[in-house]
């Protein structure tokens, strides 16, 4: 792959990213979780076969601490980015597919 196309890969998964975290971060809180030692809250959303779900710090103490976003499209994850206040920002999947639409559809209709 290129690098202008890995370029344009990732402004668009961060694009989705900040449309999927903008819907999330309004979800109310399910509960707090313990994700790889550290301590989460976990908000989510469900609908026409699209979820979504938002891990961010309990208390934001430490800059490395991570956040993350995770989108499931019939059960099947398609974008997963993690990301901290230090500044670590890494897209850990993106399958692009008919679930961009709907998730924009979703979006604005929120």
């Amino acid at each position: 792959m290129r690098a202008s196309d890995r370029q344009a890969r990732l402004k668009r998964a961060k694009e989705l990213g900040r449309l999927a975290f903008d819907m999330l971060r309004f979800e109310d809180l399910v509960g707090n979780i313990t994700v790889d030692g550290e301590q989460k809250q976990f908000r989510e959303f469900a609908q026409r076969g699209l979820s979504g779900s938002l891990l961010t710090p309990f208390r934001p103490t430490r800059l490395e601490e991570f956040s993350r976003i995770q989108i499931r499209h019939l059960g099947h994850k398609v974008l997963e980015i993690r990301w901290s206040k230090a500044g670590d920002f890494r897209l850990v999947t993106f399958e692009p597919g008919e679930w961009v639409e709907l998730l924009e559809h979703v979006a604005n209709v929120f």
